[in-house]
């Protein structure tokens, strides 16, 4: 029910036992040939961020789901394990949800709720996926080699880094995130390891004085993040901030998804950082306002 439990499945060797997955579960590539079980009740995801950040927030406040589950599907699929988060009710169904939708649906099958809130507790659903599908071995495996390419050896951090999951309202990312900076060797700004994501002015933000500034919003790609700061207004917001280290636009993945892929979070940063050549398949573009460009 969420795309980094299909990319930590996939990652043990299970990808031939996924019978059904959400809209949003895109990796690796050919998963998407996997029958969509959920969806989101809206598809508004190229509307501006702060019309999108409105509409859930109402949606949350009545107390109204943001996706619907297949009743019909799932009870055809017969799944023996269902995998899905109690962490956020704007990322997924939440645990109450898919225990309703099984009732309706007629299946039983075991429900595993993955709602990790720091970088160890991701690597701790590793383990707990592995032992509900029977692959503790692949899964010790896969934490042990997720830990050591996470590890920094060097100097102590200096530069400050931000990491922007929204752009309207401007949301610091938190949870695993700050680890992840801690871990390429940077100092975090703003919430502290666990702690949810923080609603900040970008005023605010250029306050917390950040030397690195990259732009991640949740389920965006580059180019999806790059027309957003095509609005002139985001675009000056975003330049005043002045991170002196660059400000650059990242692949959600490399931050949102809390699964195998945040090392590339930690390689991205670190590689920033220290001015090492970036070895990721993801998608990562330094960003100039109009005026820097046109100085240039």
């Amino acid at each position: 029910m969420l795309p980094s439990a299909t990319e930590i499945v996939c990652a043990l060797g299970a990808r031939d036992e996924l019978v059904g997955r959400s809209a949003e579960c895109d990796h690796p590539p050919g998963v998407e040939a996997v029958p969509v079980v959920m969806r989101p009740r809206t598809l508004d995801a190229d509307r501006p961020s702060g019309e999108i950040d409105r509409r859930v927030r109402a949606a949350r406040a009545n107390g109204e789901s943001l996706y619907t589950l297949d009743v019909e599907l799932l009870r055809s699929l017969r799944p023996d394990v269902l995998l899905t988060q109690d962490l956020c009710g704007v990322c997924s169904v939440t645990a109450e949800e898919v225990t309703t939708a099984c009732a309706s649906a007629g299946v039983r099958p075991e429900v595993v709720s993955l709602s990790p809130r720091t970088l160890e507790e991701v690597w701790g659903t590793f383990a707990t996926v592995g032992e509900a599908i029977g692959r503790p071995r692949e899964a010790r495996e896969l934490t042990e080699r997720s830990r050591t390419l996470a590890t920094r050896e060097g100097p102590p951090p200096r530069s400050r880094v931000a990491v922007v999951e929204w752009l309207d309202p401007p949301i610091v990312a938190g949870l695993w995130t700050p680890d992840i900076v801690r871990a390429a060797g940077g100092i975090p700004v703003g919430p502290a390891p666990g702690e949810v994501g923080a609603r900040v002015g970008w005023p605010e933000l250029s306050a917390l004085r950040p030397e690195l500034l990259i732009l991640s919003p949740c389920s965006f790609s580059v180019s999806r993040t790059e027309r957003e700061l095509a609005d002139p207004r985001t675009a000056q917001a975003v330049r005043a901030v002045g991170a002196k280290l660059g400000t650059f636009v990242a692949d959600e993945a490399y931050f949102s998804r809390p699964g195998p892929r945040l090392v590339e979070g930690v390689r991205l940063v670190r590689s920033l950082l220290d001015g090492s050549p970036l070895r990721s398949s993801m998608p990562v573009s330094p960003w100039s306002s109009p005026e820097e460009r046109a100085a240039a």
